[in-house]
């Protein structure tokens, strides 16, 4: 396969998931992980490597401000 979307989300070349496919997986709303963890992400795609960095980001925010 060149460059098609496969079953886990990602394209196989580039190694990225799209933010809609991230949506459908977790069920949460593409609006809010676009706002709450890729503030400032311009594409609508990302790697694994993207992923974990703005997950670990949002979820360090998102503890530190419940102190």
């Amino acid at each position: 396969m060149t460059n098609t979307q496969v079953a886990a989300g990602h394209t196989e070349k580039s190694g990225k998931i799209t933010l809609e496919m991230l949506s459908k997986m977790t069920g949460f709303p593409i609006d809010l992980i676009k706002e709450e963890v890729f503030k400032n992400q311009n594409s609508d795609e990302v790697s694994i490597e993207e992923l974990r960095a703005a997950m670990l980001s949002y979820i360090d925010s998102t503890m530190l401000s419940d102190k």
